[in-house]
């Protein structure tokens, strides 16, 4: 297996929110992470535009995207409520070396979009798009987190952080729509904040975020947790994917741990010993 992807001159970084070093990190990261933006008529006939996070994830080099469970459950009651799916795109032109700014066409329920949860504080969204969106997005420089990420966490964390597409800076204007990137770094904590239900689960990263500069994080749900190693002799760092944000309360969040996922998602696709 190779080992997780590296930051180079990592060590020089000054990581501080809003520092040109610290938005450099925020588009090395954001190769992994794409914006799913949806257009719906509602039964109203009001038109509702708004964009999930989420992020490319492969297992066995099969490609998927994981957001929230709750954003995928979030489609189906819309659907429920008379809401028509009038355009979905891909936002994948927020990370390093991106060639193109146009987004993606999509067609999300050939994605077969599932919330994997089993119990109401599951909250795992998985979408298994098509090879040709895979191969676009591939194209314009997206790169999923593979078993070199996400099997297994690091010894050691310098810092933790948090991407996604904050609802609170997207603007729709009809067919104008600019959806904006994020990156909010985290504390872990070490155990379950009393604010959080109790469970008996071991499917969570708990933590807090350290600057946050805006009021919501609304419309980050589904985007990566990632964990920045200290820098080596030679100034480079590696980084881990860790969990995917789930829920938020004030500043506290929590996340679900992908290690558990990518494991059961092996398992399933993983073909069979003769």
């Amino acid at each position: 297996m190779n080992p997780p992807p590296d930051i180079r001159d990592i060590g020089k970084l000054k990581l501080d929110v809003g520092t040109p070093q610290s938005a450099a990190l925020t588009v090395r990261l954001m190769r992994h992470v794409v914006a799913i933006y949806f257009d719906f008529m509602l039964a109203n006939h009001q038109r509702r535009q708004f964009a999930h996070t989420a992020f490319a994830f492969s297992v066995e080099d099969r490609w998927l995207l994981m957001t929230a469970g709750h954003c995928v459950t979030e489609i189906e009651q819309a659907r429920a409520q008379g809401g028509e799916l009038k355009k979905c795109l891909l936002f994948d032109c927020m990370g390093e070396n991106a060639v193109w700014a146009h987004p993606v066409p999509f067609a999300y329920d050939s994605a077969y979009p599932m919330n994997v949860g089993v119990k109401a504080d599951v909250d795992y969204g998985v979408l298994f798009p098509p090879l040709n969106t895979c191969r676009l997005l591939q194209a314009n420089k997206v790169e999923p987190f593979d078993e070199s990420s996400w099997d297994a966490e690091p010894v050691q964390v310098q810092d933790y952080f948090l991407l996604g597409f904050p609802a609170e800076l997207n603007v729709y204007n009809g067919n104008l729509v600019n959806v904006k990137a994020s990156m909010f770094r985290l504390t872990r904590y070490v155990e379950r904040p009393e604010d959080f239900p109790e469970t008996d689960e071991q499917l969570y990263f708990y933590g807090r975020v350290i600057e946050h500069p805006l009021d919501s994080l609304k419309g980050v749900s589904g985007g990566p947790i990632v964990a920045l190693t200290p820098a080596d002799e030679l100034g480079s760092a590696r980084y881990y994917l860790v969990a995917m944000q789930s829920t938020r309360m004030g500043s506290d969040i929590k996340g679900m741990l992908m290690p558990p996922l990518g494991a059961f998602i092996r398992d399933l696709v993983k073909p069979e010993s003769v």
